[in-house]
């Protein structure tokens, strides 16, 4: 074709077309056929308001305007050049496998429309977005080349069509919505996403299926690898994180059950990022028509498992808080826990000696969510920042740790005070010391002055006032230390 040759109405005949350097214009209603050989677009242009049917492979390295025309390939397109997607579809229907090079381009509108069952792949070698539609009519779209699962990506007022048994998107598909709030949207890949009273703005959902590779497309047990969940992975991004419950109803196709069989007892699980534990996220339900909802308060990665196949490790969550100037509120959680001895919540000034504060029980053998919390009123004096963690003990003796908390405490001045400040008989009072941590002692003397408890204490920030076996009346405490001495008061009635 010679520089600006223009296609009219007339259907051309089949054939062989190199373009090197030259102009050419498919007009409306013209048909250009391009044979066996492909339709190779080297260094120039060509721009298609017709319609331009390709029966090899098409390679683009110059311009390709696909302007308001239709493109049909049978064969590879290669594109390392410019391509306008205009407002044009793109049909893949070779009866082959085919490869999609996109070269950083965004196509509007893809077809796929193979014929032959079993040969019915179309490939993706690099990201590729789609500002239209994507639909099948008959096939699979993967979007993993070799060992790298490439992302193909409708953005907002993007829709996907005619996924079903045998045609649908394997690896990974990102469907985004803008101003996610009140209402519940269908993102059209197994995802809806009801934000109830949350404004969680533009999210993106990446369904990641059908590749069969553990914590890829499957969430997997990290201690028994044989217990797995179905061949999808959604992962939700949101701009905002919700502040409450939303409501998110994942469903699946036959094809990326994974060998699971039943799912009259089914989950949702919850995983913060690829390569970490799994936790359970909703209660056991019948899925078995392949649809499930949950209400989590946070957004990240969700698959879905049945009752035989747990998927998290024992610890979900463990968190440490200051509770007022004096104590310390850790609590934990688990889904699922094997031979659990128990707990030994441990305590470190400077995040390297830890030391034992506290032990709590475990529940076993449990499948079920349990939670847990310890208090530590026992503060070393002074202390502006903690370290915690828990060491976790199977019936075996086996031992594994939690990661390491760490709580800022306000800074107070130095003081003593003591509460109650009235007792009943019999009844112990308790002390917070905002002094230096050092050996003291406290003392209780009556109103004549006279010393009638003595006891020795450690500079911790809390501790009780030995008041029992005294009769009722006024008392005088005195805390003496080496660098401080403090007063207080107490009655006992």
């Amino acid at each position: 074709m010679g520089l600006g040759a223009v296609l009219h109405a007339l259907p051309s005949k089949a054939q062989d077309l190199v373009n090197s350097g030259a102009v050419i214009t498919v007009q409306p209603g013209a048909v250009l056929y391009v044979g066996t050989g492909g339709l190779t677009n080297q260094s120039g242009t060509l721009t298609n308001a017709g319609t331009v049917r390709v029966e090899g492979p098409l390679t683009n390295s110059g311009t390709l305007d696909l302007s308001t025309g239709g493109l049909e390939v049978r064969g590879d397109l290669v594109n390392s050049g410019t391509l306008l997607p205009g407002t044009s579809p793109v049909t893949f229907s070779g009866a082959a496998d085919q490869v999609l090079t996109p070269g950083g381009a965004t196509l509007y509108q893809l077809l796929l429309n193979k014929p032959t069952a079993g040969a019915n792949t179309l490939r993706l070698a690099g990201d590729l977005t789609v500002s239209n539609q994507l639909a099948l009519t008959s096939g699979l779209v993967n979007t993993k080349n070799g060992t790298t699962v490439n992302v193909l990506r409708l953005p907002n007022g993007a829709t996907l069509a005619g996924e079903a048994t045998g045609r649908y998107v394997l690896g990974a598909l990102e469907i985004t919505r803008n101003a996610v709030s009140g209402a519940a949207v269908d993102f059209g890949h197994g995802a809806v996403l009801d934000p109830t009273t949350n404004n969680l703005g533009t999210v993106a959902i990446t369904r990641t299926a059908g590749l069969l590779t553990p914590d890829v497309s499957y969430g997997q047990n990290l201690t028994n690898t044989a217990l797995k969940g179905i061949d999808r992975i959604w992962t939700v991004a949101p701009a905002t994180q919700p502040s409450a419950a939303v409501q998110l109803t994942l469903s699946w196709l036959p094809d990326n059950d994974n060998g699971i069989a039943d799912f009259s007892q089914a989950r949702v699980w919850q995983q913060t990022a690829a390569g970490q534990p799994w936790a359970v996220r909703s209660p056991v339900a019948n899925a078995s028509a392949r649809s499930i909802s949950m209400n989590p308060t946070s957004l990240s990665r969700f698959t879905v498992s049945n009752a035989a196949n747990p998927l998290p490790v024992t610890l979900l969550d463990f968190a440490a808080r200051a509770e007022g100037p004096a104590a310390v509120r850790l609590v934990w959680a688990t889904a699922q826990e094997l031979n659990n001895a128990g707990f030994v919540v441990e305590r470190s000034r400077d995040a390297r000696a830890f030391a034992t504060i506290g032990t709590v029980a475990g529940a076993g053998t449990s499948t079920a969510r349990h939670d847990y919390t310890l208090l530590d009123g026992q503060l070393p004096a002074g202390a502006t920042l903690l370290y915690y963690r828990l060491r976790q003990t199977d019936l075996s003796g086996d031992v594994s740790y939690s990661p390491v908390r760490t709580v800022a405490l306000t800074p107070q001045a130095a003081g003593f005070v003591v509460y109650p400040t009235k007792v009943p008989v019999g009844t112990a009072a308790t002390y917070l010391y905002t002094g230096p941590a050092e050996a003291a002692t406290l003392e209780v003397l009556d109103l004549l002055g006279r010393v009638v408890r003595t006891a020795p204490v450690d500079g911790r920030a809390q501790g009780e006032v030995p008041l029992q076996g005294l009769a009722s009346g006024a008392y005088l405490l005195r805390y003496t230390s080496a660098s401080a001495r403090f007063g207080a008061r107490c009655v006992v009635e």
